[in-house]
């Protein structure tokens, strides 16, 4: 740095402002982004293409503290230490670096070229991109940066009063290409957001202030949002502090839920204690008739599941699917939330589509939730419609740790399911070695034929799994017997194991 500042003037500054914005960025820069962020000049209306400096002398006046990965055309610092260095003392060499970086972004996206409004095709959008490389950057991180600026910039007020403008930066910043083929995923975006909106999203307690003089605390955008529901979901409690006390309606409802519902799902403990003190409805449901507790409860939200549950939220309530707080939270193996709803006297048989928690658990291999739901007296045989048992999907999945478990707690190990296959079945024809020998060692039956006449043995076979082959050999006393092993391994398994 001292090399830096004994440099030209001009040399010095531009350094300052590379190493800025490469420390301050909200995600890694190409090498065109930050060319284009060096150029811009705050209050511009159009690019200027000759403001643009060559990455060489951008590399250059740095003094050996940036470097570019030519294989993915990012610029970034030499070294993590380098990073740290600036994190600790960026009030040092970078004082208004947010100020500065929330202007520049803001000027891009007052740029003439977006009055036009949003794009209304995918290569229009694209386009748009292509031919404007800060457009990402901007749309997404302008309001991250204006949150952390110690002053408000009064170009952002301008910039949020230009209706058109501002729908350009909302596709901007929400419109996502999820998958290769995704079509139309650019207009999969809420139109009529207005700058209570944005400054919700992005938590700009300053500017909610000023916002709210002229815009409507309830306006709603296409997707009945409101801004208390955005700033719920981001988990900004100030700004939700704010809108409370503008009087904004704690039960808006959009398809996705309320702002409980939001805040809930996401683990934003502040928010869900500020809306519950609001009055907020603890049950309500959104779409899906997802209620705020089961979306905690999935999300495996511990602080939030124990006010939701404080508040008399109800511990059985169902989705759309049949699915309670329970088996979202056992499936996916939150087992604190487990034994917090247990203790709320949660329905440990309550079934979706014949499926119980313990079902779900075992299939997922969740040792801790498993031996919570056997502690709590869940039922060890329950099968579903295709008649699976617990024992049965954890055999299939090789989990032989939760194997043990329900074997231990007695389950029966020649269960069979409408296909007349057996846990020792499955075991054998995914080469679950382990699962093989406990089931074995548990006297499951080597003989036993599905409804193809297929036994353990020709599973094995089929599917060349030489360890399992041996163990069923040595235990099988009529190999002679069995039915010649299929030239494939058996295809007619329930997609429930795939």
């Amino acid at each position: 740095m001292e090399r830096i500042e004994g440099q030209l003037s001009d040399q010095e500054i531009l350094a300052k402002e590379v190493l800025s914005w490469i420390t301050c960025a909200k995600r890694p820069l190409t090498t065109t982004e930050l060319q284009h962020a060096l150029a811009i000049k705050v209050g511009q209306a159009e690019f200027d293409e000759g403001s643009k400096t060559d990455i060489e002398d951008i590399v250059s006046v740095c003094a050996g503290l940036v470097t570019v990965d030519e294989e993915g055309g990012i610029i970034r610092l030499v070294h993590y230490t380098t990073q740290e260095y600036f994190e600790r003392t960026q009030k040092k060499w970078f004082s208004t670096v947010e100020f500065d970086i929330s202007s520049i972004c803001v000027t891009y996206l007052s740029f003439t070229v977006f009055g036009s409004g949003f794009c209304h095709t995918d290569s229009s959008f694209e386009e748009r991109l292509r031919l404007n490389p800060l457009y990402d950057y901007a749309a997404r991180y302008w309001g991250d940066h204006a949150r952390q600026a110690s002053s408000l910039n009064e170009r952002i007020i301008d910039f949020l009063k230009c209706e058109s403008k501002v729908e350009a930066a909302t596709q901007g910043m929400l419109a996502r290409k999820r998958f290769p083929s995704h079509s139309d995923y650019s207009q999969h975006f809420p139109r009529r957001m207005t700058g209570l909106h944005l400054a919700a999203y992005f938590g700009i307690t300053n500017l909610i202030e000023i916002l709210l003089r002229s815009v409507d605390v309830e306006s709603k955008n296409t997707s009945g949002r409101t801004p208390l529901s955005w700033a719920a979901q981001r988990g900004h409690a100030t700004v939700v502090k704010q809108l409370l006390e503008a009087k904004a309606n704690v039960e808006a409802k959009s398809g996705a839920g309320t702002p409980l519902s939001y805040a809930a799902g996401r683990g934003h403990e502040a928010v869900v204690k500020q809306l519950l003190e609001a009055r907020a409805e603890v049950d309500p449901k959104d779409a899906w008739d997802q209620t705020p507790l089961l979306l905690a409860a999935a999300g495996g939200h511990e602080a939030v599941v124990k006010m939701l549950l404080e508040a008399n939220a109800d511990v059985d309530s169902k989705d759309v699917h049949d699915r309670t707080p329970l088996l979202w939270a056992a499936e996916r193996g939150h087992a604190a939330v487990v034994k917090q709803l247990l203790e709320a006297k949660a329905n440990v048989e309550a079934k979706d589509g014949g499926r119980t928690s313990l079902s779900y658990a075992a299939q997922r291999g969740h040792e801790a939730v498993v031996k919570q739901l056997l502690e709590a007296g869940a039922d060890v045989e329950a099968n579903d419609v295709h008649r699976q048992t617990p024992l049965l999907f954890a055999a299939a999945r090789g989990h032989d740790a939760v194997v043990k478990q329900l074997l231990d707690a007695n389950a029966n190990v020649e269960a069979k399911d409408i296909h007349s296959q057996t846990p020792l079945l499955f075991a054998a024809a995914r080469g679950h070695d382990a699962v093989v020998k406990q089931l074995l060692e548990a006297k499951a039956n080597v003989e036993t034929k599905d409804k193809k006449g297929q036994t353990a043995l020709s599973h094995a076979a089929a599917g060349g799994h030489e360890v399992a082959i041996r163990l069923l050999l040595s235990t099988s006393t009529t190999i002679s017997s069995q039915s010649s092993p299929p030239a494939h391994r058996p295809s007619h398994h329930p997609t429930t194991f795939i």
